[in-house]
C-alpha cells in the first residue's frame, strides 16, 4: 500500500502485444476508477525457448514488492516459462499474499485460478450453423493433434455433427497446428475437389479463420455466400479482417469486472473458491452471413492501422539513430545523456549499484546477477528521464522502495509498468514507466514504446560487453574455443534485425545437405566426417564480417543504394580477415581455411556472377556452394525489414530456377530431394520463434 493507495501487481509476459493489452487496459481501468494503484511486471519475451536472454528478462519478476502490494495477478498463458510461474506463486505465499492466476492449464498450491470455459460458446457456433443456415457439410481445421484445447473443441465438432446425424468424415478434418503454413496445406487438401466443397469451414482459432479466408478469396470464392467460415479466440487481428469473423471471444470489459470482484474479495480476506470459470461467447458476425460488410468499418480500420504502423516506423527510425549512437560510447554519463534526445515517455532507469560499462568493468571478481542467485542489489541508482524535464537525475534508493518518488506515484493516475534491464542472462537493474492510458490506443502505443526502448537499452549494453569479450579474446580463446564461435554467431544477429535466427536456422539446413551429400559416391571422399564436422563449426561464421558493417545500412528498411551495396559485399572480404586474425594461433590451420572460405565465398554464384572474386563452378569450394544454397533458401523464407517473407513453394521455385546459374546443379538436386526434412526444421523454428514467414 503507498499512502494509503492499495497496490495490485500485474505479472505477464509480452505485454507489448494487442491481445495481451486487452486483458490489461480494462482491468486496469477498472482498479483506477475504485482507487488502486497498477504495478505491471512484464517480461519482453514470452521465456519459451528459456535461452540466456529468456532468463535475464524472467529478473523483473524478482522485483515484485511483496510488502506493498495487496494482491498479485498473473497471465499465465502469456508465459511460457512455467517454473516463473510457480516461483511467483511461492514467493507471494511465503508474504501472506494472495495470487490470482488467470488462464492457467496447472493447478498452483495456495492460488485462485481464474479460467475461461470455451465449451458452450464453440458448441453454440456450431449448433448456430446447423439451424440458422443448415449446412450439412461441415469441415473442420483443427490445432494440434493431442493438445488438449485442440481435441476438446474437435471432439465438440464431432459430438454436434452426430447431433445432427450428419456422419463425421476423415477427410474433412485436417490439422492447422493453429498457425500459418500447415493451415494452408489443409486447405489446398479441401480445395482440391471442386464438386465436394464444404458448405462451411469451422476453424479451431482465428488465425487459421483468417488464412481460410484469404485462400478462398485468391480462388475466387466468396465469404459467405459460397462457403461460411467461423473462427475462435477473438484476436486483435481478426478486426481488421475482411470479411469480419463469426468467432467466440471474451468480453474483456465483462472479464475484468469478473476479476476484480475476486480480487476484492481475497485482499479483504473473504473466502473465495480455487476455481473460476468465465464464459466465451458466441459473437454471430460476417463471415457465416449473420452481419453485411461495412465499408465504413473497414475504412475506418485501415486508417487506424495505417495510422499506428507509421507512429510505430517512425519510432524504430528513431531507436535505431540511438542504438547507433550509443554502441560508439563507453561512458556511462554519456550513455545517459545520447538516450535523453529519443525518451519519450517518463522513465526511470534503475541500476545495480555495481553496474559499469565496458571500459570501467573489472574482468574478474565482480558479482554476476541473475534470476536464480542476486538479480539486483540491495540499492540502485536510479535515473530520472521525464520528458518535461531538461536534466537526468540520480539518486540512489533502496531497491526495495522501487522508484525514488512515491508521492509522484502516488498522486499520477497512471499504472506504472516495470521491465528488466540485463545482457543476456546477467541482470544490470530495471526500468520503471507511467504508462499514458487515457484511451485504448494511447495505452498500447506507450507500452510498446517502452519495450522497444527498453530493448534497444539492453541491446547496447549488449554490445558493449560483447566488444569487450573481442577485446580480451586472443588471451582467452585457447581454453574457451566453442564458446568464442558461439559468441561470434549470437553478435552478428543481435545487431542484424534482419537475420533473428538466421545463424541457428542455416546451421540446421547446412547439416541436412552436407550430410546428404556425403552420402553420394561424387563427393564421398570430399566430405569425409573430420571435413563434415569442420564445416558443421565453421558455418556460424559465415556472416561475421557483418560486424564490420555499420548499422545504418545493415538494418536499412530501405532498398540499398549502389554505394551502400558495395559496402554490404565488404562482409565476405571482411570476415575472411576476422577469422585469420582473430582465431590465429588458437584454432587449427584447417579450421582456419574452412571457416575462411565459407565466409569469403558463400556469394560467389556457379556462373561466375557473384562476389568477391567472380569464381565460376567448381572454382568456389564445395563448402561456400553449400552455404550459399542455405543462406539463400533462409533469406528468402524469412521476414526482413525491406522485404515480407516468400511462401516455401515459391523459395523452391526461385532455388529450382537459379540451379546452374547461382547454384550448384547437384546441390540443388540433393536440397530438393529432401524438401521434407528441410521444411521438418523450419516449421519446427518458425512455429517456435514466432516467425512472420509469409503464408501464401
Amino acid at each position: 500500500m503507498i499512502h494509503g493507495q492499495k497496490i495490485a501487481a500485474l505479472c505477464v509476459a509480452e505485454i507489448q502485444k494487442d491481445d495481451i493489452q486487452s486483458m490489461i487496459y480494462p482491468l486496469n481501468s477498472l482498479l483506477k476508477k475504485n482507487g488502486w494503484k497498477t504495478f505491471i511486471f512484464s517480461s519482453c519475451t514470452d521465456m519459451y525457448f528459456d535461452t540466456p536472454f529468456d532468463n535475464g528478462e524472467a529478473g523483473i519478476f524478482r522485483l515484485l514488492p511483496y510488502d506493498l502490494v495487496e494482491v498479485v495477478i498473473i497471465y499465465a498463458r502469456s508465459m511460457k516459462k512455467f517454473s516463473v510461474i510457480d516461483d511467483i506463486v511461492g514467493w507471494a505465499r511465503q508474504h501472506g499474499k494472495p495470487v490470482i492466476v488467470i488462464d492457467d492449464d496447472e493447478r498452483r498450491e495456495g492460488a485462485i485460478h481464474v479460467n475461461f470455459d470455451e465449451s458452450d460458446a464453440f458448441r453454440h457456433l456450431m449448433i448456430h450453423l446447423m439451424e440458422e443456415h443448415h449446412v450439412k457439410k461441415v469441415n473442420c481445421i483443427s490445432g494440434i493433434e493431442g493438445n488438449y484445447i485442440s481435441d476438446r473443441r474437435t471432439g465438440i465438432y464431432k459430438e454436434v455433427l452426430l447431433q445432427y446425424g450428419i456422419p463425421f468424415e476423415e477427410r474433412r478434418l485436417g490439422y492447422g497446428m493453429f498457425w500459418g503454413d500447415a493451415t494452408v496445406k489443409v486447405m489446398e487438401e479441401f480445395l482440391k475437389d471442386p464438386e465436394d466443397l464444404p458448405e462451411a469451414i469451422v476453424c479451431l482459432n482465428d488465425t487459421m479463420a483468417i488464412i481460410a479466408c484469404d485462400m478462398l478469396s485468391e480462388r475466387g470464392i466468396s465469404v459467405p455466400e459460397d462457403i461460411i467460415v467461423t473462427g475462435f479466440d477473438g484476436i486483435e487481428q481478426e478486426k481488421y479482417n475482411v470479411p469480419r469473423l463469426s468467432t467466440c471471444r471474451r468480453d474483456m470489459d465483462k472479464f475484468a469486472d469478473f476479476v476484480y470482484d475476486i480480487l476484492e474479495e481475497c485482499s479483504s480476506g473473504r473466502e473465495t473458491k480455487e476455481q473460476y470459470f468465465f464464459p466465451y461467447a458466441f459473437d454471430p458476425s460476417e463471415s457465416c452471413g449473420c452481419e453485411k460488410t461495412s465499408v465504413l468499418k473497414v475504412n475506418v480500420k485501415i486508417s487506424d492501422m495505417y495510422r499506428r504502423m507509421d507512429s510505430s516506423v517512425q519510432y524504430d527510425r528513431s531507436m535505431t539513430n540511438m542504438l547507433t549512437q550509443l554502441v560508439k560510447l563507453d561512458k556511462l554519463d554519456e550513455m545517459f545523456s545520447t538516450m535523453k534526445e529519443f525518451v519519450r515517455e517518463d522513465v526511470w532507469f534503475c541500476f545495480n549499484t555495481d553496474f559499469k560499462l565496458v571500459s570501467q568493468k573489472e574482468s574478474d571478481g565482480q558479482t554476476v546477477h541473475l534470476y536464480e542467485t542476486l538479480p539486483f542489489t540491495d540499492s540502485v541508482y536510479a535515473n530520472r528521464f521525464f520528458v518535461a524535464q531538461d536534466e537526468i537525475l540520480t539518486d540512489k534508493i533502496d531497491r526495495k522502495e522501487l522508484v525514488p518518488d512515491w508521492d509522484m506515484v502516488s498522486n499520477r493516475c497512471e499504472p506504472v509498468v516495470f521491465f528488466c534491464l540485463h545482457n543476456q542472462q546477467e541482470i544490470c537493474g530495471y526500468a520503471s514507466a507511467f504508462v499514458q492510458d487515457d484511451n485504448y490506443e494511447q495505452f498500447g502505443t506507450c507500452l510498446q514504446r517502452i519495450q522497444k526502448l527498453v530493448l534497444n537499452l539492453d541491446n547496447a549494453i549488449g554490445m558493449y560487453e560483447q566488444q569487450r569479450a573481442l577485446r580480451i579474446s586472443n588471451q582467452k580463446l585457447i581454453n574457451i574455443q566453442s564458446q568464442i564461435i558461439a559468441s561470434f554467431a549470437d553478435l552478428v544477429e543481435s545487431r542484424d534485425d534482419s537475420t533473428g535466427q538466421h545463424v541457428k536456422r542455416t546451421g540446421e539446413y547446412f547439416k541436412i545437405l552436407a550430410g546428404h551429400l556425403a552420402k553420394l559416391p561424387r563427393y564421398a571422399s570430399m566430405l569425409t566426417e573430420n571435413e563434415l564436422n569442420l564445416m558443421y563449426k565453421a558455418a556460424p561464421l559465415h556472416d561475421i564480417g557483418k560486424i564490420k558493417i555499420s548499422d545504418v545500412i545493415l538494418n536499412k528498411p530501405g532498398k540499398l543504394t549502389p554505394e551502400e551495396f558495395e559496402i554490404i559485399k565488404t562482409h565476405t572480404l571482411e570476415g575472411n580477415q576476422i577469422i585469420i586474425h582473430t582465431m590465429a594461433n588458437i584454432e587449427e590451420d584447417d579450421y582456419l581455411k574452412m571457416a575462411g572460405e565459407i565466409a569469403l565465398y558463400h556469394h560467389e554464384k556457379w556462373d561466375g556472377s557473384g562476389y568477391p572474386y567472380r569464381l565460376a563452378g567448381e572454382q568456389i569450394p564445395l563448402s561456400a556452394r553449400i552455404m550459399a544454397v542455405v543462406d539463400v533458401f533462409d533469406a528468402l523464407t524469412s521476414k526482413r525489414v525491406y522485404k515480407d517473407a516468400y511462401a516455401l513453394d515459391k523459395a523452391y521455385d526461385i532455388l529450382q530456377s537459379s540451379s546452374g546459374s547461382h547454384f550448384d546443379p547437384d546441390i540443388i538436386q540433393v536440397f530438393m530431394d529432401n524438401r521434407e526434412e528441410i521444411e521438418k526444421v523450419f516449421m519446427e523454428t518458425m512455429e517456435a520463434g514466432r516467425s512472420n514467414a509469409a503464408v501464401v
